[in-house]
């Protein structure tokens, strides 16, 4: 059981430094998603542009679904911003805090 509890302790503490890291840097977490998207898309148009221009009307629903995806990136950046905002600001606090009182 403590082998357990150590090991669950362990993987919170790597996914709350991952979300702090993230929080941190979220621009070029974004930008980076952003950039294997459009490379990805890039490479199967250059490679497949003869089958992608016969199923034209197929790609439509591709696209909508890229756009949303983007715009739902653009909603976790908005997301992790205030996050990180609050927890800057939070820790601020705590530090005048910390220092007016002694």
């Amino acid at each position: 059981m403590r082998g357990a509890k150590r090991a669950m302790d362990a993987v919170r503490r790597a996914i709350a430094a991952a979300d702090i890291w993230i929080q941190d840097h979220y621009w070029f977490v974004v930008i980076s998603v952003l950039l294997g998207l459009g490379t990805g898309t890039g490479l199967l148009l250059q490679w497949r542009w003869a089958e992608v221009t016969e199923f034209a009307r197929q790609i439509a629903p591709v696209l909508t679904i890229v756009s949303i995806i983007a715009s739902t990136l653009l909603s976790v950046l908005a997301w992790f911003r205030r996050r990180r905002h609050r927890r800057l600001a939070a820790h601020a606090a705590t530090n005048s805090a910390g220092s007016s009182g002694g």
